[in-house]
């Protein structure tokens, strides 16, 4: 499966999000939008031409600026745990 997270260095969801990520045996790609151009216009598509994050990816699937509470969900349901 193929988990990545667009997001900003400092950002408290962003850092929450990577520090899951981090402390589980499954690989990830991160890309801060304020760094990557790719990632920013990506990220700016996604959003109708606003730069939000964090966005997560997950397979096929696209998670816009999700709350802790959908991440925490996301994960339980990938059966991802720290």
């Amino acid at each position: 499966m193929k988990l990545v997270l667009y997001g900003k260095q400092g950002h408290a969801y962003t850092v929450a999000f990577k520090n899951f990520l981090n402390s589980l045996d499954e690989s990830y790609i991160y890309k801060d939008v304020t760094k990557d151009l790719d990632a920013r216009e990506h990220s700016k598509k996604l959003y109708g031409g606003l730069l939000k994050f964090p966005t997560l990816f997950v397979g096929d699937k696209v998670y816009l600026t999700p709350s802790t509470e959908e991440f925490n969900k996301i994960m339980h349901d990938l059966k991802l745990r720290a």
